[in-house]
């Protein structure tokens, strides 16, 4: 949880300077166009209260596109936690036979769990019901099996 807070107080904190330059300095067109631009788009003929309306629909506009990339980002962020979460770590059993892993392997545990690869890996050994301990690294969970070295990234699906 704590790992989601400081992003998101980062994130927040980032939209709200953005947010707040924009209201400060008045987005205007003639800031984002060239003045080429403004003479091929037809911006520059415009009247003096056709270009304000212009300016604060820029100024709108830009303030949801903050909003939204800002929620984006969040629910992204909260999605990828959620969906990695092996803290404290997991101890199971593989349900049947395996034969390692190979790209796109699903395991299902006994405990009802099914988790996948999350990366590209070969690795083959043949094991019936192995224990697998699943835990918390920096790159995300990753599967320790019984009596294997390597270890594979794994995601949790159910």
């Amino acid at each position: 949880m704590r790992k989601i807070i400081f992003p998101a107080l980062l994130l927040v904190s980032l939209t709200a300077i953005a947010a707040e330059q924009v209201d400060r300095s008045s987005l205007r067109i003639e800031k984002v166009m060239t003045k080429q631009e403004l003479d091929e788009t037809g911006v520059s003929g415009l009247t003096k209260a056709q270009r304000s309306g212009l300016d604060a629909w820029l100024d709108r506009y830009t303030r949801r596109v903050l909003d939204f990339g800002a929620r984006a980002t969040l629910e992204k962020q909260t999605t990828a936690t959620i969906e990695s979460k092996c803290d404290p770590a997991i101890e199971s059993t593989i349900s049947g036979e395996t034969e390692g892993w190979s790209g796109e392997t699903i395991f299902k545990l006994d405990n009802g769990q099914i988790w996948e690869q999350a990366e590209y890996s070969y690795n083959y050994f043949y094991a019936y019901r192995p224990d697998v301990t699943i835990y918390h690294s920096q790159s995300g969970c990753r599967m320790k099996v019984e009596d294997e070295e390597e270890t594979i990234l794994v995601r949790r699906i159910k």
